[in-house]
Order: C-alpha cells, then structure tokens, then sequence
C-alpha cells in the first residue's frame, strides 16, 4: 500500500498516522490474542505421583516424625502409611481389655496374645468381646465408605475433608499369637475382615485352620503367614487341610488371587492342594515352605486327611511351569536333612534372590560354599531350626560375615554364635573380678585357638542371634556382655531391630543353672545408646527376673534422666573405680596380643576402618562404660533411642512395650 492510499485512508476513518509505534503495538496485541499466558510449570513436588514414590522409601518414623507434619497435602498422601496398632493380650484385666478394644476404631493392626496360663472361660469371654467390637467397627466402616463415596480425589480430599475421614483407616493386619485356638477364634471374626492385607497367624501347635474360609472372607489379602515358629510347646503341628480355595456348585473357585506372600512354617498340608493354590496366585513373590511336618514323625495325632508326603522334585517342576515371580522362596521338611543338589536346585528356582533361609541343622561346607560366593547380591540370610550348627559352621558363618557387606538382614535365633568372635582384644579372658564369677573361672580361661575379627556388614538393619560362649558362666559376666554390646554399637551402627538371646542354661556336672545377660550398669547395656536408628530391642526368650536396680537401667526413659539418678549411676561407677587400675595392668598384654599375632585374627582387621579400630581399642573395658555415662550425663535433655517402638526384657512372648512400660513391668 502506498503512502498516498494510507493518508487518505487515515483521514477517512480519523484513525492516528501509521507508526513503527502503532504497527509494534497492533501486532503485539495480536499475538497476545492468539497465543494466551500459560501458567508456569508445577514443581516436582507438586506432583502427587513424584510425591508417593519419594514417600514409598521413607520408614514409618519419618512419615510420621517429619513427612506428616510439613502441610496438609503431604499428610493426606501419608495418612495411611503411619500404621496405628492395638495390642490385645490375656495377660490384661477385663477393665484394660476392654479400655484397649475401644480404641479399634480407626486403628489399622490388630495383634492378640494369649498366654499358656489363660483360663477356658476367660480365653471365651475375650473372643465374644472381640467378635463384638470387630462387627461394631467393620459397620462403621462401612457406612463411612458410603459416605465418602464421592470424596476420592486429593483436591476434594483437601477441600471437604472432615477429621473423621482424615483420621480413619481400615483394618489391613491382624497378628493371632500364641494359645488363640484360630479353629475358634477365626471363625466368627472372618466376616468382619474384609479389608484385611495381611494376617498372621503363630500358635502353639495342635491347631486346625482352613485356608479357604479366609481367602473367601479377605479378597485383599496380600500376606499370610501361618506356623509355630518360636511360641510352641506342643509337638502337634498345625494343620491346613484341603481345601484351600472357595467351592463353587461343588467345584473349587479359581479367580486369581492378590497373594505376594506365602509363609508356612512347622505345618502339615497336601502338597497336591498347595500346588492347584499356587495356580491362582499369579503376583506371588515370596514362598517360603519352612520345617514342613511329614508323617514320619513320632506325632500320635496326625491328620488323617491324607498320608503326608513331600516331592520336592515334583514342587519344583511344578513352580518352573508357573514362572511365578518369586524373589524369596525355600522348601524344607522336618524329617529330611537338605541335600547340597536340593539346595543348588532351591537356589535356581529363584535365581538372583537376595533372600536365603537355610536351616542350621542341615548345613553343610558346601551350602556354606554356594552362600560366600554370593557375599555381594546377599541381603537376607536367616538360619533357623532347634538344632544347633557345628562349631566349624558356626565359625564358616562368623567369617561369612566378615566379608559381607552388603547384607542388611540377619536371623539366626538359634545359631549359638561363639562371643569369642567378637572379642578382638582378648579381653573375655580376663575375669580379672572375683565379684563376676566364681569358681574355677576366676582364673583366666583358655578359649582355645578362636579368630576374632570385625563384620564388614556395617549397614545391617536387623539382628537377631543367640551367643554362647565355651564358658556359659562368663555369658553372665560384665566383661562378657561389655564386648558383646560395645561391638553391636559400634560396628553395626544402623540397626533397627535387635534381639538378643542364649542359651536357656548351662551345665555343670549334675547341676544345670540359667544364664542371663548382666543387664547391670557394669554390663555395659547402656552402649548400646549409641544405636541412633534403634526401634525395636529384645533381650532374652525367657520369663526372668531382672538381677539389677532400676538405675542400671532407667537411662533408657526421659525421668531416668534426672539429677537424682544421674548421681545414682555417677556413684556406682565410683564404687567401682578401682576395676580401672586392674584393667591398666591387663591391657597392654591384650593390646600387643592383637598386632603381634595377627594370626590370631581373621584377615577382616586389615580391612576395618582407622576410626573404627580406634572406636574398639577399649571394647570390653570398664572404662568404656564410664566413658558412656559420663558422655549422657553430660548432654542437656539427652534422649536415648528417639525411634525405639517396642522394648522386651526376659520376656516369654515377643509382644514389646515402649520402654517406660516394660520398665514398669520389670520393677513394680
């Protein structure tokens, strides 16, 4: 358009003179017209799903210590992660029991004790109570969810949420332990648990359950376990009896089922039964098939629902036509020592597992072989049986150890593991207190040719092994369990569960006599304080008095951190000041003991860490309890465990208390 054509249109329409101005502007209007502003990006963690996965690594401590507590959207994605747990037991009184089954509501674990000494009457009235609470809360639920119905969404979570919905959770565990007789108390419950994930069932023997009516009555269910494992005293086996899955017009109902874990331990079951359940278990991932129960034993009371025999080579064809995607899995029989190719063939059924059960008593060096040469993928082992391992395997398994770095979970309840192991300076021989033990072991003891060494597994989660040494008297010395709990503080430092036990007695002559960890403030238990990470600590298996003071061990609970029995231990460490001056003219030969005859180590010394060589030099020393008193009296509002869950000392049952409770059991 020429210049002319544009002033006259100019005039014409009264419209301003064509600018570089005016074109800038009309065309940047345009292009705002066209092309609008967009929002900028969310951040990632705006992003619910960014969020979940970053939460799915965090434990249970954190979500509900930090994650919870950041904003109102991050404790509504959390909300069902923070588990709330009601523990119900028959060693309560009716009015506790029923002041604790009134907090069902909402809770999301339910875990039900009941003692040998439980009477028929009272084991009854329990169950009708908990029928009738189980019935009121599964109706609360259920007109909840109907009420919510509409409310899925996190936005309208956010928006109209009322504390009722924010705080209610279903029951997704239920832990049966013990003398519960599941053949009567399953029964009337299983209508109400529909919502169940997992179940676990331990009880003393001679029980009866039927697997179909509670895969009938719990479509969810993801875990189950069922077994004896450490709570029996009955030799009867508890029995699974076909069938298994729910019958439809006289047939067995096939749909698949959302099973991942399958554990049955000291059971008897069909084997042909078990093989149709794993069919319809297509997500199964962990199976583990442990001391099963076969007629060959000297059992009066066997079912007579089918002569008990176990093919492993038919189970394993079987499970390699499934191609179920197993990552734990482990077949055994009570009667049946493992075989080196039955155990190859296990290792193949699951390749790459990190998870491995052995049983102790069938341990052979080439078992033993097969587990040192996968030291790295490793990251589960467990050793279980009654029967105690060679001392030659047991020492396999202390130099197994101290080239594995990787493992993060060790069970070994029954591996009767040396403590000479652990003592790097040869200080146990010592005894150097006649107040410690008496005898013939006041004297120094030969322990024979034992090669100490230092585990490389420093990031270990959980440990639970039985020490014994070749001296059961000197497992009740303080010099004892002050290597035993200064080397767990200080070469496994992230512990998360710990469980200690012995040997129930030990024998001398015709006398047997029990031993007992010394829990007193000499025994050094108060190392373990070190133990940032710990939540759950059980020492002993056994019913037993405490033989120390309530100050040896109230520096575990905030009001044991007072001034008055802050001096109390202040004293008592005073009182045995005069343990150091022996100890001075002792170390020096232990010390040189260590770099002179290095033979007497195993070649995991080398490898151990300058700072923690150092963090051990006074390993078994009276002064390294001083030094830990000294350190908690000396810290403002010192706080020991900040994690710590559940706490149980000599106890019978692994039930837990936090520890202000079972201080409270141990000393009223």
């Amino acid at each position: 358009m020429s210049t002319s054509v544009w002033k006259r249109l100019s005039r014409r329409m009264s419209l301003p003179p064509k600018t570089t101005a005016t074109v800038a502007s009309t065309t940047a209007l345009t292009t705002n017209t066209l092309q609008p502003t967009l929002p900028p990006p969310p951040h990632a963690l705006d992003i619910v799903e960014i969020l979940e996965h970053i939460f799915s690594y965090l434990d249970e401590f954190t979500l509900k210590e930090t994650a919870i507590l950041v904003c109102r959207k991050w404790f509504l994605i959390n909300r069902l992660r923070s588990a709330r747990e009601v523990v119900l037991g028959s060693f309560m009184s009716s009015s506790k029991f029923d002041r604790i089954l009134s907090r069902i509501s909402g809770a999301s674990r339910l875990s039900f004790y009941v003692f040998p000494d439980a009477t028929a009457s009272m084991q009854e009235q329990h169950r009708r109570k908990l029928v009738v609470a189980l019935q009121r809360n599964h109706a609360r639920q259920i007109k909840r969810q109907k009420r919510h119905r509409k409310m899925d969404s996190l936005t309208q979570w956010a928006d109209g949420a009322t504390l009722e919905r924010l705080l209610d959770q279903s029951l997704e565990e239920l832990n049966l332990v013990g003398f519960a007789q599941p053949e009567l108390t399953l029964p009337p419950i299983l209508p109400y648990l529909s919502s169940l994930i997992r179940l676990h069932l331990r009880i003393s023997g001679g029980a009866v359950i039927k697997v179909a009516d509670i895969v009938q009555a719990c479509p969810l269910l993801q875990e189950l376990y069922v077994g004896i494992g450490q709570v029996g005293w009955s030799d009867l086996a508890v029995e699974l009896p076909r069938p298994w899955l729910p019958s439809r017009n006289g047939s067995e109902q096939g749909s698949p089922l959302h099973l991942r874990s399958l554990v049955l331990e000291d059971v008897c079951l069909p084997q042909k039964t078990l093989e149709s359940f794993l069919a319809v278990t297509p997500q199964l991932t962990v199976l583990k098939l442990i001391n099963l129960v076969s007629d060959n034993l000297p059992h009066e009371e066997l079912p007579e629902w089918e002569h008990l025999e176990y093919n492993w080579p038919k189970l394993s064809k079987r499970l390699k036509d499934l191609q179920l995607p197993l990552k734990a899995f482990h077949f055994s029989v009570s009667d049946r020592p493992m075989t080196d190719d039955e155990f190859k063939e296990m290792l193949l059924v699951c390749r790459g597992s990190a998870e491995w059960i052995v049983p102790s008593a069938d341990v052979t060096l080439a078992m033993i072989v097969n587990v040192m040469t996968f030291q790295n993928v490793l990251t589960s082992l467990e050793l279980f049986g009654t029967d105690r391992p060679t001392v030659v395997l047991e020492r396999m398994l202390h130099y197994y150890l101290c080239d594995s770095p990787h493992l993060l979970h060790l069970r070994a309840p029954r591996a009767a593991f040396l403590i000479e192991h652990l003592d790097v300076y040869h200080r146990g021989k010592f005894a150097y207190t006649k107040q410690e033990v008496h005898g013939n072991l006041s004297q120094p003891v030969v322990w024979g040719h034992i090669r100490p060494g230092v585990w490389a597994c420093r990031k270990l989660l959980t440990l639970d092994m039985e020490f014994h040494s070749h001296e059961q008297p000197l497992l009740s010395s303080a010099v004892t369990t002050r290597i035993l709990f200064g080397y767990i503080a200080r070469v496994l430092p992230r512990l998360r569960e710990l469980f200690i036990d012995t040997t129930e007695c030990y024998c001398q002559g015709d006398m047997a006599f029990p031993v007992k960890l010394n829990l007193q403030l000499e025994g050094g238990l108060c190392l373990l304080a070190k133990l940032k990470d710990l939540e759950r600590l059980r020492i002993g298996s056994y019913d037993r008095q405490l033989q120390c003071s309530l100050s040896d061990l109230n520096w575990m609970i905030p009001s044991g951190q007072s001034e008055r029995y802050k001096e109390k231990r202040q004293t008592t460490i005073e009182r045995l000041d005069g343990w150091l001056n022996e100890e001075r003219s002792l170390e020096l030969a232990a010390v040189r003991a260590v770099h002179e005859e290095e033979g007497d180590l195993s070649t995991s010394w080398v490898k151990v860490e300058p700072s923690l060589k150092l963090e051990l030099y006074h390993l078994g020393l009276f002064l390294d309890v001083k030094r830990m008193v000294c350190e908690m009296a000396s810290v403002n509002n010192f706080r020991c465990w900040p994690r710590m869950r559940r706490l149980s000392l000599f106890d019978l049952y692994d039930i837990g208390r936090c520890p202000e409770k079972e201080l409270e059991r141990k000393f009223k």
